[in-house]
């Protein structure tokens, strides 16, 4: 049997047949509650405290120095953050190369004209 659907009508499942929310529908339970958030940190703090999470991370550092990519992953990701976006191509930096653009001093410049936005 086929069910055809058509955009922007509710299905039995309270969404449209593209798949979205339909109107009136909440969309589901949402993020948990402060309280319930709190309770679950109070529990990892208790299982590992801080003297814990130190030798934890001494033994990622050591890993890290001797090629574990799984230990030098998961640090960078704390330290620095997961990249936002794709890194530009090569040929986009040979571009700006050849062209004496520099996109970090362009967006630096721009910030500063825009009051830090």
């Amino acid at each position: 049997m086929t069910v055809h659907r058509l955009a922007g009508h509710k299905t039995a499942t309270g969404r449209t047949g593209g798949g979205r929310f339909a109107n009136g529908n909440a969309g589901g339970p949402g993020r948990p509650r402060r309280a319930t958030e709190r309770e679950y940190l109070a529990a990892i703090s208790d299982a590992c405290p801080p003297d814990d999470w130190a030798a934890i991370v001494r033994k990622a550092v050591d890993d890290a120095r001797t090629g574990d990519k799984f230990a030098r992953e998961w640090l960078s990701r704390f330290l620095v953050g997961n990249p936002e976006g794709s890194a530009p191509s090569l040929h986009s930096i040979a571009v700006q190369a050849e062209s004496g653009t520099d996109p970090v001093a362009e967006d630096a410049h721009l910030a500063k004209m825009l009051g830090g936005f």
